[in-house]
């Protein structure tokens, strides 16, 4: 019972999250002229790009020489030592994901400059969520192709391997 009043809750805080996304894409779309959509479409355009830029320096820093990529690195936390094919592979992620990060910043700066704003708003308040999610599902089709034969991890086995590595962790850590 306990565990089901859990999930219910977590389920209620997803959907509440997706109806607020649709609620501002609404009231962009449906919005005359005036301070408000101005304000909501600022508010929505510097979440959307902040979250963005952060994730792909987070992610890019790591390509750089001498240092391990960041899928490497969590990879590495769940499996141990991984095979030289793996590696190549998680590097080529890490690259992926850079790729999906900055692509969402030029498509949304090209519709902000050259689209309707309820064009604009579509992406990143709508589709932002889908196209992430369909990102991640590629990149589990792709792993599941190329390498068949690698130990598959759960979802909470890639959660511990992100905690372990995250910045607060460790320095929670060496208190």
């Amino acid at each position: 019972m306990r565990r089901a009043i859990g999930w219910s809750w977590k389920a209620l805080i997803v959907l509440a999250c997706i109806a607020f996304q649709y609620l501002v894409h609404a009231a962009l779309s449906n919005a005359q002229s005036g301070p408000f959509p101005l304000g909501l479409a600022a508010l929505s355009g510097i979440s959307h790009t902040a979250a963005y830029v952060f994730l792909l320096w987070y992610f890019a820093r790591t390509l750089a020489r001498g240092r391990e990529p960041l899928i490497t690195r969590y990879a590495r936390g769940v499996h141990g030592s991984l095979q030289p094919g793996m590696e190549l592979f998680t590097r080529r992620v890490t690259i992926a994901w850079c790729v999906f990060f900055a692509s969402q910043l030029i498509v949304s700066a090209l519709l902000l400059a050259i689209a309707p704003l309820s064009a604009w708003s579509l992406f990143i308040n709508l589709l932002n969520l889908p196209l992430l999610a369909l990102m991640f599902v590629g990149q589990l089709a792709y792993r599941a192709v190329r390498h068949p034969d690698y130990p598959r991890t759960s979802v909470m086995q890639a959660i511990r391997a992100f905690t372990r590595d995250s910045p607060l962790s460790n320095s929670a850590e060496m208190h």
